[in-house]
């Protein structure tokens, strides 16, 4: 569920970047539609969210190497 105290400035979570990649591998989806991105991983992400892990995705990969080996 989405964390109504995450501040959009917040790091991204390792939740969130966990969420993001299942709904990227699952090849579903653009994930510039950040509505559905939203919906598909299950209220973790707001769309604010899922644009900021778009922008950070390369930093985000280097911070949490395990969630892409896991998906």
């Amino acid at each position: 569920m989405v964390n109504k105290s995450q501040k959009e400035n917040d790091p991204v979570t390792e939740e969130e970047f966990k969420a993001f990649e299942a709904v990227r591998i699952s090849g579903v989806i653009n994930m510039w539609d950040t509505r559905t991105v939203s919906e598909l991983s299950g209220g973790v992400l707001t769309r604010k969210r899922a644009v900021k892990v778009i922008e950070q995705y390369k930093t985000l990969m280097e911070q949490y190497p395990d969630v892409r080996r896991s998906q």
